[in-house]
């Protein structure tokens, strides 16, 4: 199993990690799909091909929101213009999500259950403090992921929700996440 971060409160962008009754390849499609149903997109770069030409157990998708140039913060006088006036009423000055990445890793277990992760990651190229701003998505994404292998009796386990994965050989730890798809 991989060894994750786990929270000493609840953070604002969290991940899940689960045990599930189904096929990887299967975990991680239910997984991305959750997340492109919460307005994600898939990333450019094919992760499960990357881990393929590895020759990693781990299956894995990648989906992105965000973007970088609207979230930033934009200068002092900005910023109090906007708490005094209603810009978010006009939508081309609405700050947007700051760019996040949410990695769907899973890998088969000895017993023949499946380790199932949905763990965010936010860039360091956007706001930081809107840096969580994905984060009501992303506990979307998770929490209906659970409950669909609920229903469908093949939640085995889930564990509390993490603030990230320790073990770099993990595709959806920060460092795997920087080297297979570039993320900063």
């Amino acid at each position: 199993m991989a060894e994750y971060i786990d929270l000493a409160h609840q953070g604002a962008l969290t991940g899940r990690r689960m045990v599930v009754a189904w096929q990887p390849a299967d975990a991680v499609l239910a997984g991305i799909e959750q997340a492109l149903a919460q307005g994600f997109t898939r990333h450019a770069v094919d992760l499960a091909a990357k881990l393929s030409a590895e020759g990693s157990d781990w299956v894995g998708h990648a989906a992105v929101i965000g973007e970088r140039r609207k979230s930033w913060r934009r200068g002092v006088i900005a910023d109090l213009v906007e708490e005094v006036l209603p810009i978010d009423l006009i939508p081309g000055l609405r700050r947007t999500v700051a760019p996040t990445l949410v990695v769907v890793a899973a890998r088969p277990l000895p017993d023949g259950a499946t380790e199932l992760l949905v763990m965010p990651h936010a860039s360091r190229t956007g706001d930081p403090e809107a840096a969580f701003g994905a984060a009501p998505r992303v506990r979307a994404a998770a929490d209906a992921l659970v409950e669909a292998a609920r229903a469908a009796g093949a939640l085995i386990e889930v564990d509390r929700r993490s603030l990230g994965v320790a073990d770099p050989g993990c595709p959806a730890s920060r460092e795997a996440a920087k080297r297979l798809l570039g993320w900063k």
